[in-house]
């Protein structure tokens, strides 16, 4: 029988603790129907746990845990559990426990009932999540005990009250489950055996839970002098050590003593209790700050995570806010906080030493001319990683100034692979995260640096500038990609890699083509929100104006288009209707609205310039295509599929190294669904062989998204040409030109690493260099693209 606690246990439930739940919406999320039974499936009959059970449910719109189930005029309890203990730790053997006979029921029901297909229900709760310090042992400790007595959890409700988590897992379909059990058995071998299959479910539940409670807090925190000391010893650094004391002619204990400052400047000092306590102040910051934070597609990470794989975060970076944001937010999402690699430059009092009892250890931002301490990171990096923890750092390895994603530094990601190989036997995970703001504070510090400003070093003095800057920032939201498992794309790119190993010249192949895997991720995962989408029509629109009734109607197709790019993608974008989307983006003050005149001034440009780039990367298709259709308008050729096909093709390479989008097996088949998409929100039609124009206003704001980019690709192809042999060709100079040539007409600050992916682009796709004929094609096609001027058949909407 379940228990429903004393007065006692429910005055504390409800004045003490504080419950919060993951996911945030289960029914969507583990795409439960409500309209089938729901068992939940628990640990311990513990008033605590039940209590806080039905609390979550009541929230989540889901049943009554205490409500019994009536199945073919059979009552059932809705809650099943493992350990029935009342003063003392349980002792039951698992032939004896009382549960067995609730699973032999439910799977006598299924046979008996072949349409009944019950959703078992796991749910686990961490009161408290202090995974406890190598070396030291509590009654507190959650990782090593299985399930506690009604005293001891009582003394754990009282000291983690406000830190209870409880997570609603991914549902078991009893069905399903009993299929699995005994598949090749006849109907009535399946019923005289019910009592072994209950024993094997039951069996499949206890090992559940242990490993659930192992993988979702983590292992012990490490002593930072041990850690250090375990660092030293390796025996890879050892000789490292031995070779660098004989090269500076001095002891090994002189170096060892300057490998112990190295340490002392990266390593983290992880404390729970402080994590705690900023967790709470973060809290406080975020709701002052922000409207809102929105996360999406956690549930495949937190399924990741209990298959025990070790996980490593690579987001992309665009404030420093990201550093403090995410690891909150992984807390939150019921996930192990990460040691982050954060820059030498946040280490300054009084942020340095909270970040690095936060989980931070810190890295110079070159290794270059300091190969001792490059070794000494490389093996703490390693270490970290070979016991377990959860990593993030950034794979861009500074903050974007621009809003787009930078080339990827893959030196720790480098580091990530190697250690993986060593040893190829652990289950490695890299997740793709996206992060998205409708404000960022150092915009305009950013456009200050872009414009030839020098950047300012990090200090309290800058940090308190800040605080007065604090106040509206709109909302945050932040996607989860799609996980990459590392042996698997071993095994797709080097199939005999476990045999044959893997050589120098193949590991540089593999870190590139996982760095760029990633980069891919994050873009795919963009959330698309009001300010960015509104950003990127304004921007695109001529003269930076519209009319408001026009806007809006531009804004319902662009959320069309994003519907049909959502399917089947970690994409999200703003669902609301268009009015509200409008006043969102309104309400941030970047653009201004007069009577029907919606506009931005030259310096507004600029900011929203910024966010423009963060999400320009989804609409670089369809604007290709619009492009190219212009092109094709302009020297008088047919509007065929194959003319946009062939011309197409010429420009893709460059806008997917750009831009870090897929590279297609087949282009023909991408630019033919785009062009399919186009034609559903009505910008095209197709008749006769040959595509025409529906709508021009919605096609020259298309056109426009990457106005910028062509214009950056026409100056820099125009210079490269003049070099006529690579071997002429100076990429520094040329960045230099191309940028003072665009600066009149351009409101796009030039990043040397963005126009250097160009011409590196430009030197792979054509090895000889470009031909006369290549050239004058290639001219014209980046050539910027030009208004059409047909009137737009759709009638204007209005707000």
């Amino acid at each position: 029988m379940l228990v429903k606690g004393s007065i006692f246990h429910r005055v504390i439930n409800k004045y003490w603790v504080s419950n919060h739940y993951v996911p945030v919406n289960p029914v969507a999320e583990l795409q439960l129907d409500l309209s089938r039974p729901i068992i939940y499936l628990v640990a311990q009959n513990c008033a605590s746990d039940l209590l806080a059970l039905q609390s979550c449910c009541l929230q989540a719109g889901l049943p009554d845990p205490y409500r019994p189930i009536n199945v073919d005029q059979e009552n059932l309890s809705a809650t099943i559990f493992i350990d029935d203990s009342v003063l003392s730790s349980p002792k039951a053997q698992l032939q004896d426990a009382a549960y067995l006979r609730q699973y032999q029921q439910l799977l006598t029901l299924h046979r008996r009932l072949p349409n009944l297909n019950i959703q078992l229900l796991p749910v686990t709760f961490y009161w408290g999540r202090n995974p406890g310090k190598q070396g030291r042992r509590s009654c507190f400790d959650r990782v090593e005990q299985r399930s506690v007595g009604s005293l001891h959890k009582i003394g754990i409700v009282l000291k983690n009250g406000k830190d209870h988590l409880l997570r609603f897992n991914k549902p078991i379909s009893i069905a399903a489950l009993r299929h699995r059990l005994d598949p090749q058995k006849s109907d009535q071998q399946k019923n005289s055996d019910s009592k072994q299959s209950a024993n094997k479910l039951a069996k499949i539940a206890l090992t559940y839970f242990a490993n659930q409670k192992r993988y979702s807090i983590g292992p012990k925190l490490p002593n930072r002098s041990a850690m250090i000391e375990a660092v030293l010893q390796q025996p890879l650094l050892r000789k490292t050590i031995r070779t660098a004391a004989l090269r500076e002619q001095c002891s090994e204990q002189q170096v060892d003593r300057q490998c112990r400052k190295y340490l002392l400047e990266i390593s983290a000092n992880f404390s729970y209790p402080l994590l705690r306590v900023f967790r709470l102040i973060l809290k406080g910051l975020w709701n002052h700050l922000y409207r809102g934070i929105e996360v999406n597609h956690a549930e495949a990470v937190r399924q990741a995570n209990q298959s025990g794989a070790e996980i490593i975060y690579l987001p992309c970076h665009r404030s420093h806010m990201d550093y403090l944001l995410l690891s909150y937010l992984l807390v939150e999402q019921g996930l192990v906080a990460p040691h982050v690699a954060a820059g030498v430059n946040l280490s300054f009092f009084p942020l340095g030493p909270i970040f690095r009892r936060s989980g931070a250890f810190f890295l110079r931002r070159t290794f270059k001319g300091a190969p001792l301490y490059a070794a000494i990171f490389n093996a703490y990096f390693s270490m970290l990683f070979k016991q377990g923890y959860p990593i993030e750092f950034f794979s861009e390895g500074g903050r974007s100034r621009t809003g787009r994603l930078l080339p990827p530094k893959t030196g720790l990601l480098a580091t990530t692979l190697q250690t993986y190989l060593n040893q190829p036997e652990r289950n490695v995970i890299l997740v793709p995260i996206y992060i998205g703001y409708d404000h960022i504070m150092e915009v305009n510090t950013y456009i200050k640096e872009l414009s030839g400003q020098k950047k300012e070093k990090e200090s309290v003095w800058q940090l308190l500038a800040a605080v007065k800057q604090l106040g509206n920032f709109g909302r945050v939201f932040v996607n989860f990609g799609v996980p990459i498992n590392i042996k698997k794309h071993f095994d797709q790119q080097t199939p005999n890699w476990q045999k044959a190993g893997v050589d120098d010249r193949q590991f540089k192949i593999q870190v590139q083509q996982v760095a760029r895997q990633v980069m891919v991720g994050i873009n795919q995962a963009t959330a698309v929100s009001a300010l960015p989408l509104c950003a990127a029509i304004l921007l695109a629109s001529k003269n930076f104006q519209s009319k408001k009734t026009v806007f809006l109607a531009l804004l319902d197709k662009h959320q069309q288009l994003l519907g049909l790019k959502s399917e089947n993608s970690s994409l999200t974008y703003a669902k609301e209707k268009n009015c509200l989307v409008y006043r969102q983006a309104l309400s941030m003050n970047k653009f201004e609205q007069d009577g029907e005149r919606v506009f931005c001034s030259k310096n507004q440009a600029m900011q929203l310039n910024y966010y423009r780039n963060n999400i320009v990367h989804v609409f670089a298709l369809p604007s290709l295509v619009c492009h190219v259709l212009g092109y094709l308008m302009r020297i008088n050729k047919t509007l065929s599929f194959d003319n946009i096909i062939y011309y197409g093709a010429k420009v893709y390479p460059f806008l997917a190294a750009d831009y870090f989008l897929k590279i297609p097996v087949n282009i023909a088949l991408l630019l033919e669904n785009e062009l399919s998409q186009l034609r559903a929100i009505g910008v095209f039609k197709f008749e006769k062989g040959r595509y025409s124009v529906v709508d021009a206003v919605l096609f020259n704001v298309l056109a426009q998204h990457l106005q910028e980019t062509f214009l950056r690709y026409q100056q820099l192809f125009v210079l490269l040409l003049s070099c006529k042999y690579w071997s002429n060709v100076d990429h520094r100079a040329i960045c230099v030109q191309a940028k003072e040539n665009c600066q009149p007409s351009s409101i796009d600050f030039f990043d040397e690493k963005v126009t250097h992916v160009f011409l590196q682009t430009m030197q792979n796709e054509y090895p000889d260099f470009v031909t006369q004929e290549q050239g004058e094609i290639l001219q014209d096609l980046f050539a910027p693209f030009c208004s059409i001027d047909l009137q737009p058949i759709e009638k204007e909407k209005k707000c």
